[in-house]
């Protein structure tokens, strides 16, 4: 299992809504002008939003996608309070070097495989993908231990502008403002002090250290509604096989729709002592634990 994880870790290393109507025309423009009033407008009374997300990789040896993602996102009274996503590595698996007739590579076709995540709370549950070689006869989902977003957190958008704290800390981090267009830098450190979508794309990683230190470049678009419409992030890392960086672009539609995301039924879902052959719930990374 560790053997596993270690692979898909140093393979994703290296290819490394409308605002609320206000009771006076005043208040009305100026919501209008304030991107955060306009997310903020929208916590609550079961509405959501959809997202897709692609994560492209360009490195000396050329760019091609990583990994594809799309969902909704359900919002509670202050932010984000569900998430339902399914996604997907553009990746073979021949690109790990690895034999997938191999006894001892059990599994391993499940890096492949689509990888559906669903967070009600602070719960989160875990269907296909690699787990999902694991689950033992009956059982679809695994409840993971701790708030994650998969395999996939860790190597797609790990920055939500969907998340009134993170769209503040954007805003104040701007270093380029013009209407319907921000960008600028913010660090692991940051994103993990303010943002659980970040804390659950790195599934509790430790981020100390250089790791805090890591830079994200972002451009944020707005649409006429100031609510988010597009954000682009981009790291870069250093491989072996030279300075790569990968570049994650999200685009936000359906602004407002009712949304409704529900955990799994409990007969369907297995803990992590359930998983089949000694396998272990632990999502890899590339940042230390």
């Amino acid at each position: 299992m560790k053997r596993h994880i270690a692979v898909l870790a140093c393979a994703a290393t290296a290819a490394l809504g409308v605002p609320a109507i206000a009771t006076t025309a005043h208040a009305q423009t100026a919501r209008a002008k304030d991107p955060l009033a306009a997310l903020r407008s929208q916590m609550g009374g079961g509405r959501g939003v959809s997202f897709v997300d692609k994560t492209k990789v360009t490195s000396p040896q050329g760019s091609r996608v990583l990994a594809q993602r799309d969902g909704v996102l359900g919002f509670g009274a202050s932010g984000i309070a569900a998430s339902d996503q399914t996604g997907k590595m553009r990746i073979k698996l021949s690109d790990l070097g690895i034999d997938p007739d191999d006894e001892d590579t059990k599994g391993i076709a499940g890096f492949a495989k689509p990888e559906r995540v669903v967070r009600v709370g602070k719960a989160s549950y875990i269907s296909g993908g690699y787990f999902g070689e694991f689950l033992p006869e009956g059982k679809t989902w695994l409840r993971y231990p701790a708030e994650t977003l998969g395999m996939l957190g860790v190597i797609t958008q790990k920055v939500n502008a969907a998340e009134p704290a993170t769209l503040k800390a954007l805003l104040a981090h701007a270093t380029t403002k013009r209407p319907g267009f921000y960008s600028g830098k913010i660090t692991y450190g940051e994103l993990n002090k303010i943002s659980p979508w970040f804390r659950a794309s790195v599934s509790g990683a430790r981020i100390t250290g250089r790791y805090a230190r890591i830079k994200v470049s972002w451009k944020l678009f707005l649409g006429a509604d100031r609510l988010p419409q597009r954000l682009v992030t981009s790291e870069a890392s250093t491989a072996d096989d030279g300075k790569s960086m990968m570049e994650t672009d999200t685009r936000y539609t359906g602004w407002g729709a009712k949304v409704s995301v529900k955990a799994p039924a409990p007969e369907e879902v297995a803990t992590a002592k359930d998983l089949q052959d000694g396998a272990t719930a632990e999502v890899p990374t590339p940042i230390g634990r």
